[in-house]
């Protein structure tokens, strides 16, 4: 589900995003600094879709793993629209009609013509408002690019971000302005760990705040720690400076895959609490658990792949051009006031100058 990325897209190029300026204080010079060797041993975390010479590819959503509510709600919708409404009343009506001749075999009258005409009005009619409404809603998790990857190409120092239009799109920012954050708690916190990547208008150039959430919701701080100086790592020194990854994620929707995503709220207790209790938990909530399974693995199913320009495609290779960083102006210029307006400005703590 991609509601966080949503709402932070929206929450930039609203209405009123000019009214306020937002101002935050640096507090050093050298920051950010990404060549700083950390003493965290680099780990992946599980959180990469593919490991190459020149890039590696990156679950970039957090709530990625976090579906199957709307598809549940969609599909619920479906069977009383289409299966009891259509194939009950709304085909055996319009055969009437055009028959002339009732569901008993008796010819239609005035009234029959205008109750089944009344009929496919009201489907219909709930079928546009159904769509109109709530399709914004839909795809956050159907209808939509499968995945939010986040490809951290070494050769040119780029990060691409693939995210749905919604959500500011496909963005290509300096790596040489990333600024990582890692957060929370230990491994039996049930909020895990959060890897935090930002690129600040005053650092990247391109006009306005980006961020993004990488590798999803981790097991703990410790965990975010590592996979942030395996990704520094591979892009300081190379795919030799970092461990090969014991298994990577799919981009295919394997059902398996699904099975592992709901059960991912067990994990903490798993570790640290007690499995027999876990497990005639588990049991007990059997059902909804296998409910939830089947609506995550039909979202993947009802989205599309992930799908890369050629030129990032090519980035990194022999001959190839670099693709161009994204700027604010690159969404118009009505979308870039905004964007630029809802900019942090980083205001130096001893100097009060902004900019890096």
């Amino acid at each position: 589900m991609y509601l966080l990325e949503m709402l932070y897209w929206k929450s930039k190029t609203s209405e009123d995003v000019a009214s306020s300026v937002h101002t935050v204080q640096r507090e050093g010079a050298d920051y950010p600094n990404i060549r700083q060797r950390s003493e965290v041993q680099p780990d992946d975390g599980f959180a990469l879709f593919s490991v190459g010479e020149n890039f590696i590819d990156v679950q970039g959503a957090w709530q990625e793993d976090k579906r199957g509510l709307v598809t549940f709600l969609f599909l619920g919708v479906m069977v009383v629209l289409q299966y009891y409404f259509l194939i009950g009343a709304v085909v055996p009506g319009a055969k009437s009609l055009v028959s002339g001749f009732g569901a008993l075999g008796n010819p239609l009258r005035a009234d029959g013509y205008i109750f089944i005409s009344i009929i496919i009005f009201m489907w219909a009619s709930a079928n546009v408002l159904f769509f109109r409404i709530c399709w914004r809603w839909l795809r956050l998790e159907i209808f939509v690019q499968r995945r939010i990857i986040a490809r951290f190409n070494r050769v040119t120092r780029q990060v691409h971000i693939n995210r749905p239009a919604y959500a500011g799109g496909l963005v290509t920012l300096p790596w040489d302005a990333t600024i990582a954050e890692a957060s929370g708690g230990d491994a039996a916190s049930p909020a895990g760990g959060t890897l935090a990547m930002v690129w600040p208008a005053g650092y990247s150039g391109s006009g306005f705040d980006d961020y993004c959430l990488i590798g999803g919701t981790l097991p703990d701080r410790a965990s975010a720690e590592a996979l942030w100086e395996y990704i520094r790592l591979y892009m300081e020194e190379g795919p030799n400076s970092v461990p090969r990854p014991a298994r990577l994620r799919s981009t295919f929707p394997w059902p398996w895959d699904s099975v592992r995503s709901t059960l991912s709220f067990l994990a903490p207790s798993w570790r640290t609490g007690d499995k027999g209790l876990l497990l005639t938990f588990a049991l007990l909530l059997s059902p909804l658990l296998l409910l939830h399974s089947i609506c995550h693995w039909l979202s993947l199913l009802l989205c599309w792949p992930t799908w890369w320009p050629r030129i990032i495609r090519r980035a990194g290779l022999p001959g190839a051009p670099v693709p161009k960083l994204t700027t604010a102006d690159d969404y118009g210029p009505e979308m870039a006031t905004k964007l630029r307006a809802s900019a942090l400005k980083i205001v130096d703590g001893n100097s009060g100058s902004s900019g890096p």
